[in-house]
């Protein structure tokens, strides 16, 4: 049942499924296909989710076991979330983005992922380009308005489509395919361009457009976390946290502060203290044209110190199969700094992508500056943990060793986004713990000054959606309170608006992962061995981490009395 449902499903999206390395069902070439987003697309994705359903209600689930019913609950929750998109969110009538990075992601994958010789995947993709006029039809008629946040960011992104089939691919299609390609890319962008008349024409939703709203944020807040919390409690936790935070990192700011500022008589000041030591760190950082060399550097070291600390920390998976490349243009607008893009977990061999986005030639110094000095020595090497080594490549290969085969593919690709946004925050933290760079203090002032940038997007996401935070109050939030540059705050000011209940999931998860650690030691007492741990919890796949808890026969109630105790203390 598991293998039909997730076949089924992938099915439903032949771009997801052509990225996940499914490429026919039921004699469909999947790969030569765009997704079906016309009325009666969206009504078949309606009696999917709900047969479904249907079918999971008549189990008895006292008869399956506990890995079964992890399944069991992961698709259930799939299909409630599907519907709450369909049915009550909608961003298919009001969400461009939805169709641009669609059809980007539609002509990237074949470009980019080598699961077919290249003379057949410049086909698949020569075939989804003769689709995209009916597909970008299907999405006007599909949209009912927008708002200014999410049409401007469509048309950068379309604008990124334009550029990859009008410069990046002409120069590289098969001489025997040219003439089909330029017939097909010519139609393609002309439905491309007349797609970006109509959003500029679209009815305003209004400049608050964007916000979910309470009762909606309510409701999909339970479908992503499933009782791990509610945004009232999130919202205090996270509130009381970031006091905490700020208090260590004046503690860590001190003595630099006096080191780098020797003559300063400055008043004792949290912000003042911390703002200036982080301001002498961002100067260490890379110039735009090293930029990926540097990150390129940093990969390499992650994965030395790794080798060096498998016992404490995990071992690494045997694969090396990992690039580093630009991240798609049409991309850029939901990850501006960077993000990951796993191997098809049908086809692992093909390799994985941690996305770095590259600074524009034509930006102003000011806004190359805010960008270096954000990830700078340290932070470029941070967020390489964070997306790569081991944060969510290793993750990701972890669970690409589930088995058997049907709940593998289940867990990699309808996996839990605490868990796994989770599991990179608690990665970068554990490796900032066992001493890389040789327990830099440095580094651990840069380290919380980005796990209070997790704690931020939790208290942003909630406040904005639900609360009316004011896009000014956003930016005092993240620049005066949790010291960020203001390129990144911009940037995530915008990522806060085009998205919902995503930005929470890092904090969360965190949390949610430290307290399993914590329950797992109190549990096993002497015996506990960290490596062998995160092992174990990195083979379940990406399950809420209640579930992985419950398999690895670890009770988190112990847990969090336990982390009760020890915060008295402190």
């Amino acid at each position: 049942m598991t293998e039909e449902f997730v076949h089924s499903t992938l099915a439903l999206s032949p771009v997801s499924a052509t990225a996940a390395g499914y490429h026919a069902h039921q004699g469909v070439a999947l790969d030569e296909r765009l997704d079906d987003v016309s009325p009666s697309g969206m009504e078949a994705r309606r009696r999917h989710f709900r047969d479904w359903l249907s079918r999971f209600s008549r189990i008895d689930e006292q008869s399956l076991d506990a890995q079964a019913r992890a399944d069991l609950d992961l698709m259930r929750n799939l299909c409630e979330a599907s519907l709450f998109e369909l049915d009550t969110e909608q961003n298919w009538k009001n969400n461009p983005t939805l169709y641009v990075e669609l059809l980007g992601t539609a002509l990237f994958t074949p470009y980019s992922v080598e699961y077919a010789p290249a003379e057949e995947r410049w086909k698949h993709l020569i075939a989804r380009l003769e689709a995209a006029p009916a597909f970008l039809e299907a999405a006007r008629a599909s949209l009912a308005q927008s708002n200014p946040v999410w049409t401007q960011t469509a048309l950068e992104e379309n604008d990124g489509n334009l550029e990859l089939i009008e410069k990046e691919f002409p120069a590289k299609v098969p001489e025997t395919l040219r003439a089909r390609y330029q017939a097909a890319a010519a139609r393609a962008a002309g439905a491309m361009r007349a797609f970006n008349a109509h959003l500029k024409a679209l009815p305003d939703a209004g400049a608050e457009g964007w916000r979910l709203g309470r009762e909606k944020y309510a409701r999909k807040f339970e479908l992503t976390f499933r009782g791990l919390a509610t945004p009232e409690a999130l919202l205090k936790e996270a509130e009381e946290a970031m006091t905490d935070l700020r208090r260590h990192m004046f503690k860590v700011a001190l003595p630099l502060h006096s080191k780098y500022y020797p003559t300063h008589r400055d008043p004792v000041d949290l912000n003042l203290i911390v703002g200036e030591v982080l301001d002498k760190i961002a100067q260490k950082q890379s110039k735009p044209e090293t930029y990926f060399r540097d990150a390129q550097r940093t990969l390499d070291e992650a994965r030395e110190f790794l080798r060096a600390n498998a016992d404490r920390i995990v071992a690494l998976p045997p694969n090396d199969n990992l690039k580093i490349i630009e991240t798609p243009a049409f991309m850029r607008g939901i990850y501006a700094v960077g993000g990951f893009n796993p191997a098809p977990p049908l086809q692992p061999e093909l390799g994985a992508f941690y996305w770095l986005t590259p600074i524009p030639a034509d930006w102003p110094r000011e806004r190359v500056q805010s960008k270096l000095r954000e990830y700078n020595y340290y932070g470029l090497r941070l967020l390489t943990i964070h997306e790569a080594v081991p944060g969510h490549w290793l993750q990701f290969e972890y669970a690409a060793q589930v088995e058997p085969a049907p709940r593998r593919l289940l867990r990699s690709l309808f996996g839990d986004g605490a868990y796994i946004e989770g599991w990179a925050v608690y990665a970068t933290d554990l490796m900032v713990r066992e001493g890389y760079l040789n327990r830099d203090p440095e580094l651990e002032l840069t380290h919380s000054k980005q796990l209070l940038r997790a704690i931020a997007n939790a208290i942003l996401d909630i406040r904005l959606h639900t609360m009316g935070m004011s896009g000014e109050e956003a930016m005092e939030l993240m620049t005066k309170r949790t010291f960020q540059e203001k390129e990144e705050a911009v940037a995530k000011l915008r990522r806060a608006k085009l998205s919902s209940c995503q930005l929470p999931t890092y904090f969360a998860g965190f949390r949610a992962w430290k307290r399993l650690r914590e329950a797992a030691e109190k549990q096993a007492g002497a015996q506990f061995r960290p490596g062998d741990f995160h092992r174990r919890a990195l083979l379940a796949g990406a399950l809420p981490v209640p579930a992985v808890a419950a398999l690895l026969g670890v009770s988190l109630e112990q847990g969090a009395a336990a982390e009760k105790g020890a915060a008295q203390q402190r």
